[in-house]
């Protein structure tokens, strides 16, 4: 009983969560969001808290000390119970989260789901997908392997190429020219608290941003759409589509299990890392410009590439939304992504392909 002689209600409307769940439960969203067109964002969200459950678990038996990093990722996959297949998911998951958040670009880039009310929740969603990469590139120092370092060396290299500002972010990044225990420990850091942190707020901005302008309609269902319950309806079906890709990646793990490389040598400069399929076209980008011409394919190209997409709202207005009445548009599009593609090709053929004879 209250003060005022009214019951309670229990501990559930003192933590103030009856009162969340009958909002959740009063949120209405199409039933499609689901859908085999458009479920991208929902299994990305899935991959997202997939990958901070096992970052978690990681981080538990990790000592992000050049000394032992290597020794305690050793002991938690091949001495823990579940470490290995753990450390297989995370690995996995980050691989399909790029190829879903490549899906979704590519959707909401065919359908105009940029135009206008939705220019927020385009730019919001590019700014996630651009926050990505940088998880991977500090998580890959953290095992202090060889790969993970001699990699580490090759993109603060090219990051130290960039004019003016280039020399003051390697400074800042890892404390210093070389990669040690001061940048050890910021990438630690940064993977571990102000990266998740910064992807929360952005994550958070494009549901809001979802929420309250909408997603684009689709152009070529023709059956009637329905309205269902946020929760518990589409909540279960999210639960089970985590549960699924869950399953699916530890599968993959099992069978195909993430090697671990040899200690990192700072002084074994004979060892050449091999790029990861995502950075192939901009590896091959750096091999086109050499010299005095690489912070075209380092900054100039790629920076270019970026902002396009960033302003794309606003040069392409609608009120067309159909590929079909926008080819000039998806021409230009297609069109880089051909070229991106020609030199991701070419970029797997050359440090992957068979050895010329």
């Amino acid at each position: 009983m209250t003060g005022s002689g009214k019951p309670s209600g229990g501990i559930l409307e003192w933590l103030a969560i009856r009162n969340a769940v009958e909002k959740l439960g009063a949120q209405r969203v199409w039933s499609d969001a689901l859908s085999w067109t458009r479920f991208t964002g929902s299994l990305a969200l899935a991959l997202l808290v997939l990958l901070c459950l096992t970052g978690v678990f990681m981080a538990f038996n990790y000592t992000p000390v050049p000394g032992t990093a290597y020794d305690s990722v050793d002991f938690a996959q091949f001495s823990l119970p579940f470490g290995g297949l753990i450390r297989g998911v995370h690995h996995y998951a980050w691989n399909l989260l790029l190829m879903v958040m490549g899906l979704h670009l590519a959707r909401a880039l065919v359908v105009a789901g940029y135009q206008p009310p939705r220019e927020l929740t385009w730019i919001s969603g590019l700014l996630i997908m651009l926050f990505i990469p940088v998880f991977i590139i500090t998580g890959d120092l953290l095992p202090w392997d060889q790969k993970g370092f001699w990699s580490t060396q090759v993109r603060t290299s090219i990051m130290g190429s960039v004019p003016v500002a280039g020399d003051w972010m390697v400074r800042l990044l890892q404390g210093g020219p070389r990669t040690g225990i001061v940048a050890l420990t910021r990438f630690y850091v940064l993977h571990l608290l102000v990266l998740p942190g910064t992807l929360l707020l952005l994550v958070g901005l494009h549901f809001h941003f979802v929420a309250h302008r909408g997603v684009s309609e689709p152009l070529f269902s023709t059956r009637e759409r329905r309205q269902v319950s946020l929760f518990p309806t589409m909540v279960n079906r999210w639960l089970l589509l985590l549960l699924i890709i869950t399953v699916a990646l530890g599968a993959v793990a099992y069978l195909w299990p993430v090697p671990l490389g040899d200690p990192a040598d700072p002084t074994d400069s004979n060892y050449i890392p091999k790029p990861e399929w995502w950075v192939l076209f901009l590896n091959q980008l750096v091999a086109i410009f050499r010299g005095p011409l690489m912070v075209l394919g380092t900054a100039v190209i790629p920076g270019a590439l970026a902002a396009g997409l960033m302003v794309l709202p606003f040069i392409d207005r609608g009120p067309e939304r159909h590929p079909l009445r926008r080819k000039a548009m998806l021409t230009v599009i297609a069109a880089i992504g051909l070229v991106l593609l020609v030199l991701s090709i070419m970029g797997y053929l050359e440090h992957y392909g068979p050895p010329p004879a």
